[in-house]
């Protein structure tokens, strides 16, 4: 389901998972959205890089979704409690937050990337950030039917993440050793855009570790 083809009134009559799994397409679109417009800033495609970043930032798609869930949340009859269910539904808030954060500052500075090397550990970041947000796209929908699935895709999720560190501190390495001002616009720009996405990062490992939380938790239920 997508929600440029429903209306709000279509919206309000939709089930909590259904909800819940149309919430987590719009911010994981929102997301590939964003690496997306970094790979444009890698190739120096400067326009296409704002339009991505500023769809990111201007995007409201979720709202409504949000509106409905909200409001029906307190009289559903769930699987497991509504409490984890608000939490599970403001973990993918959250990523929606960070994203818009992130592209505001990306904009704030029109960068260009010190040599071929470091682009190419960027790309394997951005690789690994596209997967760890598919993933858990793929492991909030399978809350609500298989658990068990939903713990193993967050092991993955995990992998990645871990993955994603690696590379971090490679271009951190890099970075420091370049040859220009410890003041140098570019270095803070660059030093915050790596950090940035490793924020992003570790906020979606942490919500599959907590989803592996839910699987142990409600693990009976299956």
């Amino acid at each position: 389901m997508q929600l440029n083809d429903l209306n709000e009134k279509e919206i309000k009559k939709l089930k909590i998972d259904d909800l819940t799994h149309m919430f987590m397409d719009s911010i994981n679109e929102q997301n590939l959205k964003l690496i997306a417009g970094i790979e444009y800033l890698i190739k120096e495609d400067f326009e296409n890089f704002t339009l991505n970043l500023n769809y990111v930032i201007q995007t409201k798609a979720e709202i409504q979704i949000k509106e409905a869930f909200e409001a029906k949340i307190f009289k559903a009859k769930l699987m497991f409690s509504k409490a984890d269910r608000l939490k599970v539904f403001s973990k993918i808030n959250d990523i929606k937050d960070i994203g818009e954060f992130l592209a505001h500052k990306m904009l704030l500075y029109r960068v260009v990337f010190p040599d071929s090397e470091f682009k190419r550990r960027i790309e394997l970041i951005l690789k690994y950030l596209r997967e760890i947000s598919k993933n858990l796209s793929a492991a909030v929908k399978l809350i609500g039917t298989d658990l068990e699935s939903a713990h193993d895709i967050c092991e993955l999720i995990k992998e990645e993440r871990r993955k994603m560190r690696l590379e971090e501190w490679n271009l951190l390495n890099r970075l420091w050793n370049y040859d220009m001002d410890y003041l140098s616009r570019t270095f803070l720009y660059l030093k915050e855009f790596v950090e940035g996405f490793m924020m992003l990062g570790d906020h979606i490992k942490k919500f599959a570790e907590y989803i592996q939380f839910l699987a142990t938790k409600y693990f009976y239920f299956k």
